[in-house]
């Protein structure tokens, strides 16, 4: 389920991954030949091309979405970069990352046309602390401008985080209190059912996400915990996927648009 023009090229970080670590040691956290294996054997191993159940599950976060536009967008874990092709759209700038070079090379191919996105290879989340040196480091006589570095406006997190260990989990949700833009929207989409290899799942990946982000609503002080407390917007039960949004507002889509 896992779910450029100058920059057709993909952006690798080299300095967060370690491709050679051992599957065994790896059950609970991203495994490196996991995926490519999986992509060894097809440019698609999800079929986000051809399942209604995956075309369905895009429109339902697409359509969730509280605002019709983004300026400074990031999606965590982007595959081939079917679903990043939608959001591309719905975004003034955005960056994609997968830990995977296949996929990587895939949807840095879907995208070419995109001159607003950008593509890189880095493992989460050590990515996410280190890919903007890796931004600041690129050409500076480029036309493309540097737009895709913190704060974000958007953060789509799919079908990645239960290929995570749990502190890996909080190392990102922690990334993404300090990197979330003051009214900016966060969502994440997992499958529910087990992963054969990995011992999280959808539940209790969401369950996390829900005590990281909404400490503020059970009366906490601690002001470090304030800061990753975000309005609850949106919450799919799904047989199959749990979806949930949340903003870095206390302004609903109603209010945003001045019926309330």
């Amino acid at each position: 389920m896992n779910h450029m023009s100058e920059l057709t090229t993909p952006m690798t970080l080299t300095a967060d991954t370690d491709t050679d670590t051992d599957t065994d040691n790896q059950s609970d956290s991203y495994s490196a030949t996991y995926f490519d294996a999986l992509y060894s054997d097809s440019t698609d191993p999800w079929q986000y091309q051809t399942r209604w159940y995956e075309k369905r599950k895009r429109d339902m976060c697409l359509a969730v979405l509280p605002q019709a536009q983004y300026g400074n967008a990031i999606e965590l874990g982007c595959g081939n970069g079917v679903f990043s092709e939608l959001l591309a759209r719905r975004c003034q700038a955005l960056t994609c990352i997968d830990g995977n070079h296949h996929a990587v090379q895939l949807a840095s191919q879907r995208l070419a046309a995109f001159s607003h996105v950008r593509v890189i290879q880095g493992t989460i989340p050590n990515a996410l602390f280190t890919f903007k040196e890796a931004f600041l480091g690129s050409d500076p006589s480029s036309d493309h401008p540097l737009v895709n570095q913190p704060p974000f406006d958007l953060v789509v997190i799919s079908e990645i985080l239960y290929y995570l260990s749990p502190d890996e989990i909080d190392a990102v949700t922690t990334w993404i209190g300090q990197n979330l833009a003051i009214g900016g929207t966060l969502l994440c989409c997992h499958w529910r059912y087990p992963i054969d290899g990995f011992v999280m799942t959808g539940d209790t990946v969401h369950q996390r996400l829900h005590q990281a982000f909404n400490l503020a609503k059970r009366g906490t002080n601690n002001k470090s915990a304030q800061q990753v407390a975000f309005s609850h917007q949106s919450e799919i039960i799904d047989t199959d996927f749990l979806l949930d949004v949340w903003q870095n507002t206390s302004n609903s889509v109603a209010m945003q648009e001045n019926l309330i």
